[in-house]
């Protein structure tokens, strides 16, 4: 026979657990949507800099090829910086979202086996308001 009050908690916990669960996820993909987002900025503001000193330095000829080069490197350096972060976010992204995976399918678990046990209580139920009512 399932106990009553171990079933309501089940259902209790899993309420309660799963709006937490749904959060966390929303959260991390915001989480990676702003790091990524922080990255471009970045990646922007190094692209400015290097714009602005390949400008200040244009009167000379050596000396702009010079910033010109230097101004590559660090757009490239930014880049590779940018796809670092996004790389990281992403990686970070995806652990948690099997971490989450994992804790719901726990709780899937507890839910299934509440249903089974009161469905398989069910019966045993009926029966006895059968037996009950034929007296």
């Amino acid at each position: 026979m399932v106990n009553e009050d171990e079933v309501m908690e089940l259902i209790d916990q899993v309420r309660f657990n799963l709006p937490d669960e749904i959060k966390q996820a929303n959260w991390t993909v915001s989480e990676q949507q702003r790091i990524i987002t922080e990255a471009h900025a970045e990646a922007a503001r190094i692209m400015s800099r290097a714009n602005e000193r390949a400008e200040e330095t244009s009167s000379e000829h050596e000396v702009l090829r010079r910033a010109e080069r230097h101004a590559t490197q660090v757009v490239k350096d930014a880049q590779a910086k940018s796809d670092q972060i996004v790389h990281e976010a992403e990686s970070y992204a995806l652990e948690q979202l099997k971490q989450l995976e994992t804790h719901l399918t726990r709780t899937m678990a507890t839910v299934k086996r509440g249903v089974e046990a009161l469905q398989s209580s069910t019966p045993a139920a009926d029966q006895a308001g059968d037996q009950i009512s034929d007296r």
